[in-house]
């Protein structure tokens, strides 16, 4: 189980390293799925479908709107030409002419109360049209600032693990700087193996697989010096015995 020797304050040390990679791994997790819940908003299928029926019901609004613009405009050449045809009554004293001027008003007068009605209907309808498409641009809208609010938050997070990355990076450059470089390669080379550098033995059980070690193992973990460099035998990290080792 001996490898080499360290003394037994840089093999604890160890456990700082060990402490500041387990972090590390959790942060990188944690970025990756706030990049990934990120990029999950921006093809949100419920904000997209709210998009779509904003475009529809304002094309409905327009083509109403438009629809009603044509039937005032018809409404006024008619009232338009009723006026005409009363002036034209006031200067003439063809009785066939008078008639026909009167035919012409009232065929203008009934056309004018189809025109109204027929106003005043599409008028209800761009009413209700409206009205659902403002309670959809809201709920659009307000998915869109929730969404908003959600990708700040997300970036904020990101932005906050960074840092906090980098000051792993930073303290993690500082511990190893003062360890022997022979116990850092091996806590690396393991750390790169087996996904773990270093195991920290307490109460008999090791922290990076949770077993508990074998009577004879316990054995040959107090036979040992404190300077000597041991590897947990389930785990493959070094084995790093403190005062919670129990031994």
């Amino acid at each position: 189980m001996t490898i080499m020797r360290a003394s037994a304050e840089a093999q604890t040390r160890l456990l700082e390293v060990l402490a500041l990679d387990t972090e590390d791994i959790v942060i990188s997790r944690t970025v990756s799925d706030a990049h990934a819940a990120s990029d999950a908003l921006d093809t949100d299928a419920e904000y997209q479908r709210l998009v779509r029926e904003a475009e529809e019901w304002a094309d409905r609004y327009d083509d109403i709107e438009r629809r009603c613009e044509h039937l005032e405009s018809d409404i006024q050449f008619a009232k338009a030409r009723i006026t005409q045809d009363r002036e034209r009554e006031k200067g003439s004293t063809d009785a066939k002419e008078l008639t026909a001027l009167e035919h012409e008003i009232a065929s203008l007068e009934r056309r004018i109360e189809m025109l109204e009605e027929q106003e005043v209907e599409a008028l209800t309808e761009r009413d209700e049209v409206a009205g659902t498409w403002n309670a959809i641009k809201i709920s659009r809208d307000s998915f869109h600032d929730a969404r908003a609010a959600a990708h700040d938050a997300l970036r904020s997070d990101i932005e906050a693990s960074n840092r906090r990355r980098a000051d792993i990076v930073s303290a993690r450059a500082e511990i190893i700087a003062s360890l022997p470089v022979e116990l850092i390669e091996l806590y690396e080379r393991q750390r790169e193996r087996y996904g773990v550098g270093a195991s920290h033995l307490r109460a008999g059980i090791t922290s990076a697989s949770g077993v508990t070690l074998t009577p004879g193992q316990i054995q040959d973990v107090r036979a040992a010096d404190a300077d000597d460099v041991l590897m947990c035998p389930d785990s493959n990290a070094i084995l790093i015995r403190t005062a919670e080792s129990g031994l």
